[in-house]
């Protein structure tokens, strides 16, 4: 489903374009609080554009739906088979042997309601996704409102100005003056590398953000996904006797 990032991909690809092409040539002031969201992110406003385009959250949610209906049909098993168990004509050692070992896996495959079981991690597994759908709509929002800011802002403009869409054609780094030359000849003074300074950092803190409550999000459900192992349960064994025969009606 279109989105509004969908929507403003190609304005944001364009200005980040020249963003990049700017930064590349002038930097960023070692002394910028950019840093630090540069340092988190690993990227620049163009990276977060490709990744935030490539969040399929449609996929996300049809996954989580997918899982949902897993662990229901693993939450139905322990009766299905249960019944079966209890209609066969079964008695003796070999059937109560048998018996505890059936009772200890249909409690480890469980019915969904308790997390420390199959079903329950599957159902678990499945809120997971949902949850993480739910971040990655949520980032692609967020990025969306950057875009149309920095989109419609002074420092775009100069950017547009100063950085003409053929200047990515070679870069040539001044040895003095003002500013740098980039391409055929295009002027990159302070004032451009301050607006591509200053849309990197409102396009990064978002992308900060995000990544905090990815984080978050992981630590919240990492105890109801963790790996969940059997434990067989301890099944009597000794010399067969005339209590122990086992009798199965054929």
């Amino acid at each position: 489903m279109t989105d509004a990032l969908d929507r403003l991909a190609e304005v944001g690809g364009d200005l980040f374009r020249r963003v990049g092409d700017v930064l590349a040539v002038t930097g960023i002031a070692a002394d910028s609080p950019v840093w630090p969201l540069v340092r988190r992110v690993r990227g620049l406003p163009a990276d977060v554009l490709d990744y935030g385009l490539r969040l399929d959250v449609d996929g996300l949610q049809a996954g989580a739906t997918e899982l949902q209906g897993i662990a229901e049909r693993f939450g139905e098993l322990p009766e299905q088979l249960g019944t079966d168990v209890t209609r066969a004509a079964w008695e003796g050692g070999g059937a109560d042997a048998f018996g505890i070992v059936w009772e200890a896996l249909a409690a480890h495959i469980g019915d969904g309601t308790e997390p420390a079981t199959i079903a329950g991690r599957v159902r678990a597994t499945a809120g997971y996704l949902e949850a993480v759908a739910g971040w990655a709509a949520g980032f692609r929002h967020e990025l969306a409102e950057a875009i149309a800011r920095v989109a419609t802002s002074a420092e775009a403009v100069t950017l547009v100005t100063a950085n003409p869409a053929n200047a990515g054609s070679g870069a040539n780094v001044g040895s003095g003056g003002s500013g740098a030359n980039v391409g055929g000849g295009a002027s990159i003074g302070a004032e451009a590398a301050a607006a591509a300074t200053r849309i990197t950092g409102r396009v990064l803190q978002p992308a900060a953000d995000a990544l905090d409550a990815a984080d978050d999000l992981r630590a919240c459900w990492a105890a109801s996904l963790a790996g969940l192992e059997y434990h067989p349960p301890r099944v009597p064994l000794g010399p067969a006797t005339i209590a122990s025969v086992t009798r199965v009606n054929l």
